[in-house]
Formats: C-alpha cells, sequence, structure tokens
C-alpha cells in the first residue's frame, strides 16, 4: 500500500497542494483526475521522488519514507511512465530498456543476450512485437509508450504511475493498455492512473480521487458510486463568472463585427487531414470572431493552428486565408501574409529572454515587412515598443530592458505586442494565458477583444476552459482529430466542452462522433 497524508506543496506565493491525500492499494488501479491546475502533477511528482513536500507524510508498504530524488524513490519500487516520453531515439529498443544497469558478461562486455531474454517475457505481456533492435526513432507514438511501460516493469515496481498515458493515442493502442492494466493488477502493482478520458477512467479504474485546487474533493471513491457528470461536478465545482464580459455579453456584442448573422470568411479550412492527426476537418472564421478549439491533450486543436500558420502540411483538404489567399507552406510566408502566432511556451519559443524588449518586439516586424524593402531603425523600434508597451500595459523599465526580467505576465504582453507590430489579419492563439496571473490575463482577454474588435480573425486554444468560455463566440471541440462539437449560447459551458471531449457525447446523451 502507498500512502499520500495531507500533502502540502507551495512555490513563492502559490499553494500547488494544500492538504492532499491518496491511498493506492496493491493490484487496483486509482484514478487521479483534477483540471489543469488542480495539483494533480505537483503531486505525482511528490509520490514520484521529484519534489520534497513542505508538510505531510509518505508511507511504502508500511514503512514512512522521504525522497531526495526520483532515484531514491525508484529503488523504493516507484516507477513512473511520463506524458512526455524520455526514450533515446537514437538508440534501439534494448538499450532504452536498460539505460542504467546493463547485464555484463566477464564484468567487461555489455550482455544484449541476457538482456533480451530478461526483457522477453515483459514485451511479450506488452504485446510488442517488433524486434528489439529497432530504433526507438522509427516506432509509432504507441510502441514507444509500450517501451517506456516495459523498462518501468524491468525495474519491478510496486507502484506504477501513468500520466496521460491514452491522450495522444489511438482507440487499438487504447484497448490494448487496458489489458496490459488487467496484467498489472494480476501482478499485484498499485498503479496510480492520471487522465482527462473519463469515460476508460470509469471502464478500468477501482476507484477515484479528484482534487481541486489543490484539495481532495473526492478521495478514493469506488468507481460504482461515480459517474461523468458527477466527476466533472467534483472537478469544476459550482462556479460563478469571472466578473469579465463573456463573448454573448452586451459588450462583446457590441464590437464591430460582433453583430448577428453571418460575417464575412476569414479562415476556411475544407476536409483537412493530417495522417494520424486530424481527420476531415471543416471549420470558418469569420473576420471579428474569437472561435476556441478545444480537446484533451492530443486530439487535434493545436494541429488546426499549425496548419492554419504553416508548421503542417495537410494530405488532403483545402485552406484559405482571407481573400483567398492559399495556405501558407513555412511559417516565414505565414507571416509576410498577415498570420500571427502566440505561442504557450514564450520561454522557449516566444522571446528572446537575454535581448531588449525593443529587439523582441522587432523580431516578427523584420520579417513582416522584408517584402516590402522598409529600412527598420534603431529609434523608431525603441519609439515603436515604448507606444506598445503603453497600449499593453507592459510593466518594465524602459524600451532596453531585457525580456528576462520581466513577469510571466508581462513577458507574454511582450508576445503579443511584438506579433501585433506586424499588423496581421490571422491571429492564433496557443494557450496564451498559461501560467500568468489572474490580473495579467484579464488584460490579455481585454487585448483579444480589442483585436476582434478590429476586425481581426482570432482562433484560440486553451486549457483553461473558463477562459473559452468567457472569451470566445464559440468553441469547437475535437475529439480524435475529428470535430466532435461546436458549442455557441447556452450550450457554451465548461461542463459542456469537457463532457465532448471525454465522451463526444452532449449532455443530452447524443454522441458528437
Amino acid at each position: 500500500m502507498y500512502v499520500a497524508t495531507r500533502i502540502s506543496k507551495r512555490f513563492g506565493g502559490v499553494v500547488a497542494l494544500d492538504g492532499a491525500s491518496l491511498t493506492l492499494e496493491p493490484g487496483t488501479v486509482h484514478a487521479l483526475l483534477g483540471e489543469n491546475g488542480a495539483g494533480k502533477s505537483t503531486l505525482v511528482k511528490v509520490l514520484a521522488g521529484a519534489l520534497r513536500p513542505d508538510e505531510g507524510t509518505l508511507e511504502l508498504r508500511g514503512e514512512a519514507v522521504r525522497y531526495g530524488s526520483t532515484r531514491q524513490a525508484a529503488a523504493r519500487g516507484v516507477a513512473v511512465v511520463s506524458q512526455e516520453l524520455s526514450l533515446f531515439p537514437d538508440l534501439d529498443v534494448l538499450a532504452n530498456l536498460f539505460p542504467a544497469c546493463r547485464p555484463r558478461r566477464a564484468g567487461v562486455l555489455i550482455d544484449r543476450a541476457a538482456m533480451a531474454a530478461r526483457a522477453a517475457p515483459v514485451l511479450a505481456e506488452l504485446e510488442f512485437h517488433r524486434p528489439v533492435g529497432t530504433r526507438v526513432a522509427e516506432l509509432t507514438l504507441a510502441e514507444r509508450q509500450l517501451v517506456e511501460i516495459a523498462r518501468a516493469l524491468l525495474e519491478d515496481p510496486a507502484v506504477l504511475i501513468l500520466d496521460e498515458p491514452t491522450s495522444a493515442l489511438q482507440s487499438d493502442a487504447v484497448a490494448r493498455l487496458l489489458r496490459i492494466l488487467a496484467a498489472l493488477r494480476a501482478r499485484q502493482v498499485g498503479v496510480v492512473y492520471v487522465s482527462h478520458l473519463l469515460e476508460e477512467v470509469l471502464q478500468l479504474c477501482d476507484a477515484v480521487t479528484v482534487l481541486r485546487d489543490g484539495r481532495n474533493v473526492l478521495s478514493g471513491a469506488p468507481i460504482g458510486e461515480v459517474t461523468i457528470d458527477s466527476i466533472v461536478h467534483a472537478m469544476l465545482g459550482d462556479r460563478t463568472p469571472a466578473p469579465e464580459p463573456s463573448a454573448a455579453s452586451p459588450e462583446a456584442a457590441a464590437r464591430p463585427g460582433a453583430e448577428a448573422g453571418p460575417r464575412r470568411a476569414g479562415v476556411t479550412l475544407r476536409g483537412v487531414t493530417v495522417p494520424g492527426v486530424l481527420r476531415g476537418v471543416d471549420l470558418t472564421v469569420g473576420h471579428g470572431e474569437i472561435v476556441g478549439l478545444a480537446g484533451l491533450a492530443g486530439a487535434g486543436q493545436t494541429a488546426v493552428l499549425e496548419v492554419v500558420c504553416g508548421l503542417r502540411n495537410p494530405a488532403e483538404g483545402e485552406v484559405r486565408l482571407p481573400g483567398g489567399a492559399p495556405r501558407p507552406r513555412s511559417l516565414e510566408r505565414a507571416i509576410s501574409g498577415g498570420v500571427a502566432v502566440v505561442p504557450s511556451d514564450r520561454k522557449r519559443l516566444g522571446l528572446m529572454l537575454d535581448k531588449p524588449l525593443w529587439e523582441n518586439i522587432a523580431q516578427v516586424r523584420a520579417v513582416a515587412l522584408g517584402r516590402t524593402g522598409t529600412l527598420l531603425r534603431t529609434g523608431d523600434l525603441r519609439a515603436r515598443t515604448s507606444a506598445a508597451m503603453r497600449r499593453l500595459g507592459i510593466r518594465a523599465a524602459g524600451p532596453d530592458q531585457t525580456a528576462g526580467q520581466l513577469s510571466g505576465g508581462n513577458q507574454q504582453k511582450v508576445v503579443f505586442a511584438k506579433w501585433l507590430e506586424a499588423g496581421p489579419e490571422v491571429v492564433l492563439l496557443d494557450d496564451p494565458t498559461r501560467g500568468v496571473d489572474v490580473g495579467a490575463k484579464a488584460e490579455m482577454h481585454a487585448i483579444v477583444r480589442e483585436l476582434a474588435a478590429e476586425g481581426r480573425v482570432v482562433l484560440l486554444t486553451s486549457t483553461d476552459l473558463g477562459e473559452l468560455v468567457q472569451l470566445c463566440d464559440r468553441v469547437v471541440v475535437f475529439r480524435k482529430g475529428r470535430v466532435a462539437a461546436e458549442l455557441s449560447g447556452a450550450e457554451l459551458t465548461e461542463q459542456e466542452i469537457l463532457r465532448v471531449a471525454a465522451t463526444g457525447r452532449n449532455g443530452n446523451g447524443n454522441t458528437h462522433e
């Protein structure tokens, strides 16, 4: 038995866990659920030894444990298979199965025959049939997942933590994983199963714990005593709308282009297919419209943005930009064609943290205006940066301050500013307010509404369901690469988005697949 009792963890002034608890019985599958930001990932890191709790205790097999690293937790029998797989793509399957402790002959030579013999029964149990000499880079995502699980099982764990193991996999791989979990039960392995796929949770788990705001709202509830609706309610609670105008409010309706009736088409997708990612997607977004794209991880919503901005090439279908322009075939061409992309990972993709604000804001403008031969002078760029700081409320010492010195919310405003400098017609927002505080989020929402009021085409993905409801005119929900539903008006609620994304069915039980 693995027991976490009243675990608390803070990061500065942010409380990630506030007395969270979980009890895992041997030979059971225990679902750990919660909305993004509920504390699931932090609790998993505590269970796996990646984080030390500020308060609370851990007990494994009746003995108190305190880890200083994941290696110490692994030595005690705790294994993790993360959603972000940690395999070495250039090495073969066998090398990945034994990354640290490889059997040797005569104490010197690596004994691949002994490695293969030890791995064979585990791989057979997982229904993995590729040769162990195959490079991991040649495997499908489902096969890589199996290698990751096999590597964990070769350590003979007492506890296995599976973090979103089916979120991006096809249905046949999901069915295989369900059989694997049955085998793990038979081996008396306790499994912590982190997932957003509520239908699968009801199919395969024995108990459910739900976190909200770092606290337990359901604790080890038997699977027979919960429903999808009760889990959704536990995850979201009885929320009241934030004091911010929704897409259906009079303020939103008053903006140019927000009046009732059809809008002039801005971005159109017809029958767009990307193998393994999107299947026959049809979508039209009008000028002055904010359209949200929702779904579970890997459902296809982010891939739509990538297709529109030239980062993915569809195998079938047609994409048209404003004025009937064809789909750009690269990000640079997309920028030149009036497409802006605001990424969620501002530190890796959105900013040059060691450069001054004026250089960051000039970055996209240089590409967008390069076709016109316009000269970019430093003085002009500093002046434009100062103007952008005033317009967007960027709190900084001046245009020469480096981006890395700003708070997260102000960094994201700089990302907005640099794309707006290019004068885009189409604005693609990929989880644009992730990791920023409530005040900065409200300010960025105002920026997005202003973009729509100016007649821009706005496509938005977000892991914050409340953000989609508050900000969007309508939300298109994806499931397994297809459009599962389009929600607007009274239907556009957090509960309905989550229900359709997790099950493909609406509140009346009608299927969207």
